[in-house]
């Protein structure tokens, strides 16, 4: 399965978005179904049965799965009643992992409250996936580690995203470097220019708004695929830099010839 996150055309109500993922051919597509507290209108899908039923009707209709749930991120006035609903809906939706960003600068009390969440979302047969990001709380692949062997829970793996591990100072090597690859859970696949922006409201914009699409930039795209254990879910989370006028659907169908085409060339050649 090859997924298309929510991020990549976040200006899209999750309808939209899951007819334009399946139209571009993607079989995974994730939604944003918790909204943060700085954007509560993307989106409320949470505690909304009857949307609920209609979003996972409309997706399993036109063969794709709703995949990937968001967003879980962990800050420090995590809530875990909030928690414990928006895991009913993404178990409602049918969803196998939920993407969750390490925000809390205080990376013990962050430590605990990933404990919980792993244990919450296994009990729905969902994957916990935790995000590190160069200018949130948990902002490197060492503090990742760090939080991970502290969660020690089974169903706790690490997110790695390409933009993110590069902006952070780290690459392949240190993926490399892992004693146990089977720690990294999910893999949200972009490119980007070799060059990393120096500041952290730059790496934010970067990654919110001027990502690449897989082979269109200088990250070593195929060298960290081949270090990712075989089951490692897979998805694209790619705001492109250039295509920030086009509509949902011209967005996600570029998006799916070219990352398809990356990561599937042959079947991209059969066609």
């Amino acid at each position: 399965m090859i997924s298309v996150s929510h991020m990549t055309a976040l200006d899209a109500e999750p309808e939209r978005m899951v007819d334009a993922a399946a139209t571009a051919g993607f079989t995974g597509v994730g939604l944003r179904i918790f909204p943060p507290r700085h954007a509560p209108s993307q989106y409320p899908v949470t505690g909304d049965r009857p949307r609920i039923h209609r979003l996972r009707a409309r997706a399993e209709g036109q063969g794709i799965r709703i995949f990937e749930a968001e967003s879980f991120g962990i800050g420090a006035d995590f809530q875990r009643d909030d928690f414990s609903r928006a895991l009913e809906t993404a178990a409602a939706l049918n969803a196998g992992v939920i993407v969750s960003a390490g925000i809390d600068d205080d990376l013990g009390r962050l430590a605990e409250n990933y404990a919980w969440l792993a244990e919450a979302a296994a009990a729905h047969g969902i994957r916990l996936a935790m995000e590190f990001m160069p200018y949130r709380g948990m902002k490197t692949l060492g503090e990742a580690l760090s939080v991970h062997a502290k969660v020690n829970h089974p169903n706790a793996k690490l997110l790695i995203d390409a933009v993110h591990l590069s902006r952070s100072g780290a690459g392949v090597a240190d993926i490399a470097a892992l004693p146990d690859r089977s720690m990294i859970g999910h893999f949200h696949i972009c490119d980007a220019p070799a060059e990393a922006p120096t500041t952290d409201a730059e790496k934010m914009a970067e990654s919110r708004e001027a990502r690449l699409y897989p082979g269109q930039g200088g990250l070593p795209l195929r060298e960290l695929l081949a270090l990712l254990p075989d089951d490692c879910s897979i998805s694209l989370e790619a705001p492109h830099r250039d295509q920030q006028g086009w509509s949902v659907e011209d967005r996600l169908m570029d998006a799916g010839r070219v990352t398809l085409g990356f990561l599937c060339p042959a079947d991209a050649a059969a066609q």
